[in-house]
Parts: structure tokens; C-alpha cells; sequence
């Protein structure tokens, strides 16, 4: 798994409305602290940064060289005449904090309110859920939920087209297991004649992606277990991205027969796995997956605001194989190829 350079810019990731003049600050590791070379562009605009010393941040980081950072950017003048990212769903601020050779990307979201006054009528701000909704899907609210979104969108999309499937006008799509709609999110200004639909159990996820959203997808809360309200083999392709690493077997086999009703016939299914081998498990677990090739941490730490069957579920790729090929041919396991940590499925409906 990659790990991110030391380097930060301070929480919370949004601009309300009165932040049309915002100071940024953070801090960041430097090859020198007598030279630092520091920077920050905003949406690829170079800002006006100041460094100062702060070494209280090596109490956390042993022996590291350090420089705070502050940089206040009004940004109407800052922003005059950039892309709107109207094509990409709507605007947010990326902040690049460059170091020497380190960069990191920050993500800020705005308010319509700050559109406002920054840019006029007109242009929309980029919907982002809540740091609690995005910490339910995503394991933090960092400042780079639309960014990773985007690459696992990316990563999946090119899975189904190494299996020859591109989407297209009137295609019908499924996120299972869509959380507040990144995914969606990411795919639907790009494809904008698919029809995208997303399921999920959060119902507080699904009522923020309905009222956030709607004009991208149509979103549905599902049960813990099958029937999905939808048809037979309605549709062209499922993506399911960190589900079945959540489920008790048996609500695997369940959800796996019940994609398969609902997938038309040679139809994909791209879904992920954790492989057991890869992490650093108790004893009992490792002893689950090494006898049956699955293994369900009941006691793993529950998710605010989710069922309490939702633990973690490790699979290896030999335990795919067998038990998946139920109503599936499986084409293809990855390695880490999703999000760093998490195994794709690639999947085809027989």
C-alpha cells in the first residue's frame, strides 16, 4: 500500500460561504529547514505561501525536518478565468502542496453560497457528502474523496473494458453497495446517456445521494438480504466495489445469486476482496482462511451508522474460484489493484 508523503493542510475540507478570502495552513516535511522549498497551487494556480518553523510536529514524527505552512488567497482574484470543471460534475478547490519532491492534493469542497460570490450565477459546486457519510465509505475525510472516487471509477471501468465492455447510450448500470454515490459521482458526467442506478443498506447515504445526486443516478436503499426492487436481467453491467468484504457468507451467496438475477445474461459483475495472505491477521482468522479460504472476523470493529453484521470478510483467490463460479465464469482476481488494498473480481453471468 502506498503511503502518503508527510504533509498536511488543515481540516475541514469545505468553504462555507464567507470564505470567498480563506487562509490556508498546514505543514510539511522539507528537505532543509534552513532551505525549504515549498509551494502551493490552487486548481494549478501558484499561491503566496509563508513557512515558519513548527516543530511541535515532530512529536508525532521523530527527527523529521519540518515547516508550517499559511497562505491566504482571495479567490476571486486568484481563480479569474478558470476551468468551471462543469464537465466533471461541478467545482471544488484542489490545493497542491509541493515540497522539495513530495506533492499532495487537498480537496476542499464549496458551498453555492461561495460560487456566488466567487464566480457569479450559473456554474454548480461539486456535491460532497458529509465527513461522517464520507468516513463510513471511505475511512477518513482526508481532503481526497472525489480524487480517489475518480481513480477506482477509472480502475473499474478499465476492468470491464480488458473484458471488452465499454459503456454506451441506454446501458443500464448498478453500484451495489453505493454508499453516498462517489462512484456515480465520478462515471455519470462522463457517460451522461447511461442510466446509473445505486443500492445500498446506509439508508443516510442513500437520502444525501437522492437530494445530492439525483440529477446523476437514481438511488435506492436495499435490504440486508435479497430481493434488490428491480427486474430480471435488467442490467448491462454491476460494479460492487468493498462489498463482499463486509458480509457473512451467507449474505455473499445470497447477494451474489441476486446480481446474478439482475444481470442480463453475459453481462459483468466487477466486485473486490481482501486475500487474507496480504494482511496482518489474528491467529484465528489466518487458521479460518488457511482451512476453508474464507474467513469472517465476527469481532472486527463495527461501522458507525451500519448493521452489525457489517465486520470484515477475506477471501482467497483459489476460495473465488470455487464458490463464485456459481452462475459465473470468473475472467479475472487482481492483486491490490483497488484502492491499494482490496483484490478486483471480474465476473461474467452464465
Amino acid at each position: 500500500m502506498s503511503l502518503p508523503h508527510l504533509m498536511t493542510l488543515d481540516p475541514p475540507y469545505e468553504l462555507g460561504d464567507e470564505a470567498a478570502t480563506f487562509t490556508f495552513g498546514g505543514w510539511t516535511e522539507v528537505d532543509d529547514e534552513d532551505a525549504p522549498n515549498v509551494t502551493l497551487t490552487i486548481n494549478g494556480r501558484p499561491a503566496p505561501v509563508q513557512v515558519y518553523p513548527r516543530p511541535q510536529v515532530r512529536n508525532h514524527f521523530p527527527g523529521i525536518q519540518v515547516r508550517g505552512v499559511i497562505a491566504t488567497v482571495d479567490f476571486a482574484d486568484l481563480l479569474a478565468g478558470i476551468d468551471l470543471q462543469q464537465a466533471r460534475g461541478g467545482f471544488l478547490i484542489e490545493a497542491e502542496l509541493g515540497s522539495d519532491h513530495r506533492s499532495r492534493v487537498f480537496e476542499y469542497a464549496v458551498s453555492p453560497g461561495w460560487m456566488r460570490r466567487v464566480f457569479g450565477d450559473g456554474p454548480r459546486a461539486r456535491a460532497v457528502p458529509p465527513a461522517h457519510l464520507q468516513i463510513r465509505v471511505a475511512g477518513a475525510a482526508a481532503g481526497e474523496y472525489n480524487r480517489t472516487g475518480e481513480a477506482a471509477a477509472k480502475r473499474l471501468e478499465a476492468l470491464a473494458d480488458a473484458a471488452g465492455f465499454s459503456l454506451a447510450r441506454g446501458q443500464n448500470v448498478l453500484d451495489f453497495g453505493c454508499g453516498p454515490g462517489r462512484l456515480i459521482s465520478a462515471l455519470a458526467p462522463r457517460h451522461p446517456s447511461v442510466r446509473f442506478h445505486g443500492a445500498d443498506i446506509d439508508a443516510e447515504a442513500i437520502a444525501w445521494a437522492q437530494a445530492a445526486l439525483a440529477d446523476f443516478g437514481a438511488f435506492t436503499v436495499n435490504p440486508h438480504l435479497p430481493p434488490l426492487p428491480y427486474a430480471d436481467e435488467v442490467f448491462d453491467l454491476i460494479f460492487s466495489l468493498s462489498t463482499f468484504t463486509h458480509m457473512p457468507e451467507d449474505h455473499q451467496f445470497a447477494w451474489l445469486d441476486e446480481l446474478r438475477r439482475v444481470l442480463k445474461p453475459g453481462a459483468l459483475l466487477v466486485t473486490t476482496i481482501m486475500n487474507p495472505f496480504a494482511y496482518d491477521l489474528p491467529a484465528k482468522i489466518m487458521e479460518q482462511a488457511a482451512d476453508t479460504g474464507f474467513a469472517y472476523w465476527d469481532d472486527a470493529a463495527e461501522t458507525e451508522g451500519l448493521p452489525s453484521f457489517y465486520r470484515l470478510a477475506y477471501h482467497t483467490h483459489d476460495y473465488v474460484r470455487r464458490h463464485w463460479a456459481r452462475g459465473f465464469e470468473v475472467l479475472a482476481i487482481g492483486g491490490h489493484d483497488l484502492n491499494d488494498t482490496q483484490d478486483s473480481v471480474l465476473l461474467r453471468r452464465v
